[in-house]
């Protein structure tokens, strides 16, 4: 979650893309079901300077280099449905599930009002059920699961991804490293700003848990003029890529690559962000 993003060459040079949240428990073990209440009316406002259109070209190029043709996509972890959308108005087939019920109820608005063909569900990825329905993409962007903090519960979300997709299918996601998590990527403000929404962030991370601890400060002008203050406590777990790949393999996903973020390149010691592509074996 990381709304000064400008663009696809300013992220690879200064790897500073970020977003989403989890909630505010020391261990929290599903999601982000605890954040993104207040936020979540406001969320598309906090996020207008994310380059969107310039993931959806980079996951494109994830895909030609697999030679793959999606047709039905799983937009895991949604939040308010921008990149469902997007999908959407290409083509896809588009089927949206996130844990927090006020942002897939933005998501399912929004919809609406732009006569999207998308389905929109309230999910735990961990416990991802969609009876009858198979893939052939998942696509977890934005950090997305960081924010799943329990290693078991990541790997059972794996599990619950291969068994919606069709055989080679196609897992697509990114995660902030430990690199990122420790070097406070996630710490900025707008504060000097006149925009309606400003935020102040700041982040520890707790290196003998993993563990990374955003305390996120918001402002926002009403009508009358006021400011409206509120707050929200957001985590994320440094996964290693070791890690990942191995979770990978046991949850049934073969042909596995990492890529440093926005390339077609090997990660390196200083990548703030990996994106992960795996096949479906069965």
């Amino acid at each position: 979650m990381h709304p000064s993003d400008s663009s696809t060459e300013t992220a690879e040079t200064n790897e500073k893309m970020q977003e989403k949240s989890t909630n505010n428990q020391p261990h929290p073990s599903s999601g982000d079901e605890a954040a993104f209440v207040a936020i979540a009316p406001l969320y598309d406002r906090l996020m207008h300077t994310v380059p969107y259109t310039n993931w959806i070209v980079y996951l494109h190029q994830l895909l030609e280099e697999r030679h793959a043709r999606p047709r039905h996509i799983l937009d895991l972890a949604c939040g308010t449905g921008t990149v469902s959308e997007l999908l959407s108005k290409e083509g896809f087939a588009v089927t949206g599930v996130d844990i927090a019920a006020d942002m897939i109820a933005q998501a399912r608005q929004k919809a609406q009002e732009r006569n999207l063909p998308i389905t929109y569900h309230v999910q735990d990825a961990a416990l991802l059920d969609l009876p009858g329905q198979k893939f052939d993409l998942c696509v977890s962007l934005f950090d997305s699961l960081n924010y799943i903090t329990d290693p078991q519960r990541l790997t059972m979300a794996m599990e619950r991804v291969a068994a919606h997709l069709t055989r080679g299918g196609l897992f697509i996601f990114d995660l902030n490293t430990e690199y990122a998590l420790v070097n406070k990527f996630f710490d900025q403000d707008n504060l000097g700003s006149e925009d309606r929404l400003r935020y102040d962030w700041r982040s520890e991370y707790l290196p003998d848990t993993r563990l990374c601890r955003v305390d996120m400060k918001f402002w926002y002008r009403e009508d009358d003029g006021m400011d409206r203050a509120f707050e929200e406590t957001h985590w994320q777990f440094a996964y290693r890529m070791d890690e990942i790949l191995a979770m990978l393999r046991n949850a049934g996903f073969d042909q596995i690559a990492a890529y440093k973020a926005y390339t077609l390149r090997q990660p390196v010691r200083h990548s703030d962000r990996i994106f992960y592509v795996a096949r479906a074996a069965k």
